[in-house]
């Protein structure tokens, strides 16, 4: 799920795009793509990625020192990592339901049975949750599903890059039937009451590597529909696209995709944007355009700046965090 950028929409703990947090704020970044570095080589990663990504780092407001409680066997338990500023975090047991390779490289397609209680918390793209394996430190993993997806089943699907060192690697290496911990649902997720369909009739979407998670949850809930959709996905090449599947449904479901390889010497997202994408917005971006955005902290930053540029209001660019 990566954590300290622009904050189009604060939450109270914790970053779904993966990974490292602020030092200084309880807020960790987008559960977007956390720390990751390589789909988009030559943008700086951001500081502390998020739930938005799938590396899963430790923010740090949270202490890595968790207590468990001794249960019996067959019992379940929890287990609680004390947030610095004293917001206890508890977790329950889970278990791997199934791990698969989602393209080339470290990103794994994850599904967790984390009960069906836990999972009725999700309720909007773009939230996430903190996951251990054994007494890992707590990872932050954007869910990748939309809300409701596996209604009942208790099940929550995770795109998971694997940074070496990290409860993502280990979670990239687990098997069926591993048990895990996992905190209850996190973050407010996408604000999307900001973009009334009433008004925002262009939505654009702007992903890069395991960013593209919590933003395939927005495209798979139905929340766009019948709007005109742009997703700007940014990976190194076709083989490390994850979701390569699923790029023929969303187009067919009415999502312009605009793939950008960043081996193929097109750019970076926000490249091809300003280059291909700004000149077609409509006169009244300002009023009929919003965004969202989960990725490497580069990518956020040039394209929020090409935006407001452009007249979109900063409450209109959206963050999972």
């Amino acid at each position: 799920m990566q954590h300290t950028l622009m904050r189009a929409n604060s939450y109270p703990a914790g970053a779904a795009c993966s990974g490292r947090a602020s030092q200084r704020r309880a807020q960790p970044v987008t559960v977007c793509s956390g720390a990751s570095r390589t789909p988009q080589q030559g943008i700086a990663p951001m500081r502390g990625s998020s739930a938005c990504g799938a590396s899963g780092r430790l923010p740090a407001p949270f202490s890595s020192a968790a207590a468990s409680r001794p249960t019996a066997a067959g019992r379940r338990g929890a287990v609680r990592v004390q947030a610095n500023w004293g917001a206890p975090v508890e977790f329950q047991p889970a278990k791997v339901v199934s791990n698969s390779p989602a393209a080339a490289g470290p990103l794994h397609k994850v599904v967790i049975d984390v009960g069906a209680p836990l999972a009725a918390g999700y309720t909007v793209p773009g939230q996430f949750v903190q996951v251990k394996v054994g007494d890992s430190k707590p990872g932050f993993f954007a869910i990748a599903s939309a809300p409701g997806a596996h209604a009942g089943s208790g099940q929550l699907e995770f795109l998971i890059k694997g940074a070496p060192g990290s409860t993502a690697e280990l979670l990239c290496n687990a098997s069926a039937g591993d048990p895990v911990s996992v905190s209850p649902v996190m973050g407010k997720g996408f604000a999307l009451d900001r973009l009334p369909a009433s008004t925002t009739r262009a939505v654009l979407l702007f992903a890069t590597g395991s960013g593209i998670s919590p933003l395939r949850a927005v495209i798979d809930s139905g929340a766009l529909a019948g709007r005109d959709v742009t997703l700007y996905y940014g990976t190194r090449n076709p083989e490390s696209t994850a979701y390569s599947e699923l790029l023929p449904q969303w187009t067919a479901a009415g999502v312009k995709v605009v793939s950008v390889y960043s081996e193929s010497k097109q750019g970076y997202v926000h490249d091809v944007f300003e280059r291909e994408g700004l000149a077609a917005l409509p006169a009244d971006a300002a009023s009929s355009v919003g965004a969202m955005l989960c990725g490497h902290k580069g990518m956020c930053q040039a394209v929020t700046a090409l935006l407001t540029a452009k007249g979109v209001p900063p409450e209109k660019i959206l963050l999972n965090f």
